[in-house]
């Protein structure tokens, strides 16, 4: 049996957080939860090579550490430029450098499944204009 996929989840809105956890582990996914963006980025450099996530779901509007920052930090780091971030943003309307989708709250959920999945199969090779 294949290990499960590791999503790091951040999203400042604890309902959403909770909602979104709880589908995603109903779909099989190990969720990482992150409120703001400095306790993202404490996690990813924190993480041994085989906690790190397979797949980020970033929300733009956060504390501490804004979406584009968090972004812009992975980018940067070798050891975690190659993870796809997909971005869920209410107020962005494309997708930002460095992002492998984009996706506009409300999102519909079998849209975010069929991206998370698409990236997680694929590897971080794979960029879509969702």
């Amino acid at each position: 049996m294949a290990p499960q996929k590791k999503l790091l989840l951040v999203e400042d809105d604890l309902e959403i957080r909770d909602v979104l956890q709880d589908l995603l582990e109903a779909e099989g996914y190990d969720v990482i939860p992150a409120s703001h963006g400095r306790q993202a980025l404490d996690y990813l450099q924190r993480a041994t090579a085989d906690r790190l996530p397979d797949l980020v779901l970033l929300d733009m509007m956060i504390p501490f550490i804004d979406g584009a920052q968090v972004l812009a930090s992975m980018k940067r780091d070798a050891r975690l430029s190659p993870i796809p971030v997909v971005v869920l943003s209410a107020v962005v309307r494309e997708r930002p450098d460095g992002a492998a989708a984009f996706l506009a709250k409300p999102v519909a959920l079998q849209n975010l499944f069929d991206t998370i999945r698409t990236f997680v199969a694929s590897g971080p090779a794979v960029e879509a204009a969702v």
